[in-house]
């Protein structure tokens, strides 16, 4: 095929094929491929590919299971019919999700970086002697062009590179703080938390958002708008920052921060949640759908959408009316992990770039 058609134009037509397609056609020929597996042609790929809802479904015998699926095809419909995949992991936490990888926290085990859209896993090392930790975050650094996980311990903190394979220690948060968020936001190159002040014990305003700029390695602060109530986690609504707080009657309010002249940024009400279906009190974790701009979260064991404009509650798809959601995120379809770590239908490594290191 290379014969009759130009290079640009097979990477042009295979950047736009799903990740079952690419792993089948790598078997066609060496030059096709190291062409699907080159760096250059995994980042353009995941530019070009939908943005996946994962969500992790717990059914008969505690059994955990997950389905897959693109925003578009993403239903309302009370039962999706929708084969489900045995899920990876036992008792775990989603830490985060970046270019479709999603960094798991196994209870027992430690992490984990997981790609589903091509169900391959790379164990992290764990830091043993680090103490209990508080916190995990997991990011891309651009500068470096390398995956970072953050931990934050009592005493210490440390950040886990992917290319290097090690733990390090660096500087921790100058400000004491509690009851972490347990999924962090990526936003414009940082990791953003709602957490607790340790000191103050106002109800109101006691909360603020920690961030962790994943190429400084810095930790800041940025202040929540008042009253801020509870809060519940931070988001990315039409690219500004924003967060829900919900105060002592049930009433919930969409705030979103945005930055004029690249310099000031300031809170502003963007959304009232109507207070007779308020979705969002108690919620941890809300995402975008991009294909219409509703709000995405997992509450009282299933995923439901919040249409902002209509003000409409609606539940998301279910496996059986025995299932039970137990997580959910969303990230982007891609060929991340792709020669790395181990086969999660197998449980073998790859034959790809590990097993030609390790000869």
């Amino acid at each position: 095929m290379s014969n009759d058609l130009p290079e640009d134009l097979i990477v042009e037509i295979f950047s736009r094929l799903p990740t079952k397609s690419l792993l089948r056609f790598r078997s066609v020929s060496k030059s096709l491929c190291a062409c699907i597996g080159s760096p250059g042609f995994i980042q353009l790929h995941a530019l070009r590919s939908p943005k996946k809802v994962t969500i992790i479904y717990k059914i008969r015998c505690d059994k955990l299971v997950y389905t897959s699926l693109p925003e578009n095809e993403l239903s309302y419909n009370p039962y999706s019919g929708v084969k489900p995949l045995e899920y990876p992991f036992e008792s775990f936490r989603i830490v985060g999700s970046c270019n479709g990888i999603l960094c798991v926290y196994e209870s027992g085990k430690g992490l984990n970086l997981w790609n589903p859209s091509i169900r391959r896993k790379v164990a992290v090392p764990d830091l043993r002697s680090s103490g209990d930790f508080l916190v995990h975050g997991f990011g891309f650094d651009s500068i470096i062009d390398d995956y970072k996980i953050l931990r934050i311990t009592r005493r210490k903190s440390f950040v886990y590179t992917l290319k290097t394979r090690t733990w390090r220690e660096i500087a921790s948060p100058n400000i004491p703080f509690s009851n972490v968020e347990p999924q962090s936001c990526i936003f414009n190159g940082a990791l953003h938390w709602v957490v607790n002040k340790t000191d103050v014990f106002d109800v109101c305003n006691n909360s603020y958002i920690m961030t962790f700029d994943l190429s400084s390695e810095v930790f800041s602060t940025i202040d929540l708008p008042v009253p801020h109530w509870e809060t519940n986690g931070v988001t990315i609504i039409k690219g500004s920052l924003a967060v829900i707080s919900t105060n002592r009657h049930g009433r919930s309010w969409i705030w979103v921060r945005r930055v004029y002249n690249k310099i000031a940024a300031s809170w502003s009400r963007a959304f009232e949640v109507n207070k007779y279906i308020n979705p969002f009190k108690g919620v941890r974790g809300v995402f975008v759908r991009a294909t219409n701009g509703d709000l995405l979260f997992k509450n009282c064991k299933v995923v439901g959408a919040y249409d902002l404009v209509n003000q409409i509650e609606r539940r998301v798809q279910i496996l059986t009316c025995s299932s039970s959601v137990v997580d959910m995120n969303v990230c982007d379809e891609s060929l991340e992990l792709l020669d790395m770590g181990t086969s999660c239908d197998q449980g073998s490594k790859s034959p790809g770039k590990e097993e030609k290191q390790n000869k």
